[in-house]
């Protein structure tokens, strides 16, 4: 994965990465995430190799062996997907700020998932460590990331449960009340509107539906007076109805998730 530039956003330098150290990240001090001791941070800017820039669309990891890295989205979307055979698309988790991607390819040696910018995204690329590595120099890193990928998993399972058993609306609304979720955590939502990138085609992709249904489920949900979605941002209209309706239970006090 090469650099690329962005000469025409004046945040950022030249060569398109805003070159943020890992102990003046912002995104760092978030209640979100797990909060690293100097010799954690230390250990971890030993591993950052460096920071990308990359536009909407493009693929950030692809299925196969492992190229030796891991990520950190620190702005912007992304979303991990699988190919079927039949060559439609699933997507299996939505990527927020903070959140890391790669480990099980570093781990496993290689995996069957893709992870594609939803938006213009930054990335902290960072060398992987070996789990030996974590377990003896950061064993509180390693306790982190077994959390952080429990509640991935819980969440996950979660979702499936709703996608296997529920109607169109109702596995929109999920969706929609997941992110919001995450977002209000991260201080992303205001007077319950939040940005909301994903396009019909996206949803279709993550809930199992057809185009057309999609476009139908977000009509009854508009209809309802419970949720709206308009020039790539989400209201929530009626959080406590929406929230019966979709049958959405929240997973309660989040742990502190690992960030890298």
């Amino acid at each position: 994965m090469e650099q690329t530039s962005d000469h025409g956003n004046p945040s950022f330098p030249r060569h398109g990465a805003p070159n943020v150290a890992c102990q003046d990240c912002t995104l760092r001090r978030s209640r979100l995430f797990k909060q690293l001791d100097e010799d954690e941070l230390s250990y971890v800017a030993k591993l950052r190799d460096r920071q990308l820039v990359r536009p909407a669309g493009a693929k950030l990891l692809s299925s196969g062996p492992a190229g030796g890295f891991i990520y950190t989205l620190y702005s912007g979307w992304a979303f991990r997907s699988i190919q079927l055979a039949d060559g439609s698309r699933q997507i299996v988790e939505i990527l927020l700020p903070g959140d890391v991607f790669g480990v099980h390819v570093a781990l496993l040696g290689n995996w069957d998932y893709e992870v594609t910018a939803l938006t213009r995204v930054v990335l902290c690329r960072l060398r992987a460590p070996s789990l030996d590595d974590l377990c003896t120099q950061v064993p509180a890193l390693n306790r982190a990331l077994i959390h952080t990928l429990a509640d991935d998993k819980r969440r996950a399972d979660s979702r499936l449960a709703v996608l296997g058993r529920t109607l169109g609306p109702q596995r929109i609304a999920y969706l929609m009340l997941e992110l919001v979720e995450r977002l209000e955590g991260a201080g992303e939502l205001k007077n319950e509107c939040c940005d909301f990138p994903l396009r019909r085609r996206h949803l279709a992709d993550a809930t199992g539906l057809s185009g057309t249904h999609v476009s139908r489920s977000l009509g009854e949900l508009r209809e309802r007076g419970l949720a709206h979605v308009e020039d790539g941002r989400l209201t929530i209209l009626d959080r406590e109805q929406l929230t019966s309706f979709a049958g959405f239970t929240s997973l309660g006090q989040r742990i502190q998730r690992l960030i890298l």
